[in-house]
């Protein structure tokens, strides 16, 4: 689907606003939720957790509750590992999966704001071809894996707009393999992992900067984000989840050395509801944080009209009865985790598992947590085959 010429212009009205609002500014904004924090959580969610762990099999999880733009509470229930059977606590680190393109998508918008990239120009005129590819970032011994070069010069018509809302026609993942197109470019929506490590190429390209160095300077360390990483911590140590499959076999764990920005972000569900929150909230004087947010949540393509269901950057957008939500979700393999909120009552709730069979407890927790009916559940994106 060709994405419609007033959002470019949105767009480039976006990228020359200023940035009004300093980091000690951030820090106190978080520091004033997490004084919130301290009040009570939703009784009623809290009392649902034992029971949807276990109709679902599910041996940790924990959930976070915002309210009005407020971390209002974090709430957990059960293990880390079945093993040790030590308790899941609001500090537990999980791998967060495609929940890590949210905040690679705010980082990516930052820099576009601050006029530094274009994202309605071809990714090329930053990163001019032929792109030389690992194809599989996620092995070890990266120098002496073979190098997949991309010469094909419809990559002249992918922009950083395109990767972002999944019209890049790209494939999610070409592990092992050459990457091709598998469409015209903004011809439909397609989940891409791939056109969005080729972005991160391209910003790595542009700022001279490892992509996890630039995350953590603009987004994880501004926010208060301390226990989040997009590669494994010495210090995550005995802090991180377990994963397990649907019938409750415990998965390896990975221990990601190199930064992927869809894909391998370490966090905890407090570091995460830290940064819906700042999604959440509006201010006159944060100009270049509303001009990211609004693109971050402007309709840009259609996902599946019988459900609403569109996608701006880096979220996924419904629009359900009782109003607009973003949401997103990682199937990770051990790690169903889910986030939905709506910018228009300030609302949201995160919620972190270490099971295969977490969406499907998700699904009766945000529908406790946030009432109504809320129709993206029944995405067949959602369902795990």
């Amino acid at each position: 689907m060709e994405l419609p010429h007033p959002t470019h212009r949105f767009f480039r009205q976006i990228t020359i606003l200023v940035l009004l609002v300093s980091t000690p500014m951030a820090g106190s904004m978080i520091a004033q939720r997490n004084r919130l924090a301290e009040q009570s959580f939703s009784p009623a969610v809290k009392a649902m957790l034992p029971q949807v762990a276990a109709k679902y099999r599910i041996p940790g999880l924990v959930v976070a509750l915002i309210q009005k733009g407020r971390v209002v509470g974090i709430e957990t229930f059960g293990v880390l590992d079945t093993k040790s059977k030590a308790p899941i606590t609001e500090n537990t680190v999980f791998e967060a999966g495609t929940l890590s393109e949210p905040v690679f998508a705010y980082a990516v918008l930052e820099l576009a704001a601050e006029g530094r990239l274009d994202l309605g120009a071809p990714v090329t005129q930053y990163f001019p071809l032929p792109y030389l590819r690992n194809p599989n970032p996620f092995s070890s011994g990266a120098s002496s894996t073979p190098v997949d070069q991309i010469t094909d010069v419809r990559f002249d018509q992918i922009t950083g707009i395109r990767i972002l809302n999944h019209t890049s026609g790209l494939p999610n993942w070409a592990l092992n393999d050459h990457l091709r197109l598998l469409f015209p470019p903004g011809e439909k929506w397609s989940y891409s992992s791939e056109g969005e490590v080729y972005l991160q190429r391209a910003v790595e390209h542009v700022t001279g900067q490892p992509f996890d160095d630039l995350v953590s300077r603009t987004v994880l360390g501004p926010y208060g984000m301390t226990h989040s990483s997009y590669v494994w911590r010495s210090d995550y140590g005995g802090s991180t989840a377990t994963g397990y499959d649907a019938n409750g076999r415990p998965i390896s764990p990975n221990r990601y050395a190199l930064a992927i920005g869809p894909k391998t972000l370490y966090t905890t569900a407090v570091d995460y509801a830290r940064f819906v929150s700042i999604v959440l909230a509006s201010s006159v004087r944060q100009r270049l944080h509303e001009g990211i947010v609004s693109l971050m949540l402007q309709p840009t393509v259609t996902v599946d009209d019988s459900i609403s269901f569109s996608w701006g950057m880096g979220w996924g957008l419904e629009n359900s009865a009782n109003g607009p939500y973003f949401f997103n979700w990682s199937a990770q393999p051990g790690f169903d985790s889910f986030v939905m909120a709506s910018r228009k009552t300030g609302d949201g709730v995160i919620v972190f598992t270490n099971s295969d069979n977490g969406l499907e407890a998700a699904r009766d927790i945000v529908q406790a947590a946030l009432g109504g009916d809320h129709p993206a559940f029944k995405s067949p994106l959602l369902i795990r085959r």
